[in-house]
């Protein structure tokens, strides 16, 4: 699973999201926005305003959360053990 991290400089939640996703062996990409200003604008149209803002499959999420960290990683690894 494709899982992109989206962030901008001295975000705390960024930072908490990143070292939460290392702890539990999920691998994503990070995506500074400052760096990427026409996708922090999609975003932005689709409400999408606090980072960091977190696409993994289907799902989006914003800001630090630990219950949809949690799950994605029972996700992936649900899925590599079945596979």
């Amino acid at each position: 699973m494709q899982v992109t991290v989206y962030t901008t400089p001295a975000c705390v939640q960024c930072q908490q999201t990143k070292r939460m996703m290392d702890r539990l062996g999920i691998h994503y990409d990070a995506i500074d926005l400052v760096q990427h200003p026409e996708q922090l604008e999609e975003f932005r149209k689709d409400g999408m305003t606090q980072a960091p803002i977190v696409i993994a499959g289907e799902s989006r999420w914003t800001g630090f959360r630990l219950e949809k960290i949690k799950s994605l990683a029972n996700r992936i690894f649900g899925e590599q053990k079945e596979g």
